[in-house]
């Protein structure tokens, strides 16, 4: 008896497993008519991607990884704090 009903749990796990699984992988009906992505054919992210970041960003980059290959004269502090400075129009 023990080893029926056993069986007969994990029958049914398996199976609201295997149930919940595909429900949460097959979107909504909604969902597709409500994307405008999905209405022009295409896949992705809604919206537009934001624009390009300011020049400063890449210089703050670059002043990070001439610091971390020990090609950058000075203290990385220092450094960021000269291009802040220069940023702010100060």
């Amino acid at each position: 008896m023990n080893r029926r009903r056993l069986t007969l749990v994990g029958v049914a796990l398996a199976a609201l497993v295997a149930t919940a699984g595909v429900a949460a992988a097959a979107p909504s009906d909604n969902a597709r008519e409500s994307s405008p992505a999905s209405e022009a054919g295409q896949q992705g992210p809604p919206g537009e991607l934001p624009g390009p970041v300011p020049e400063f960003v890449s210089d703050i980059h670059d002043l990070v990884s001439d610091f971390l290959n020990e090609a950058l004269d000075g203290s990385l502090g220092d450094s960021l704090s000269d291009l802040a400075t220069d940023f702010s129009g100060a």
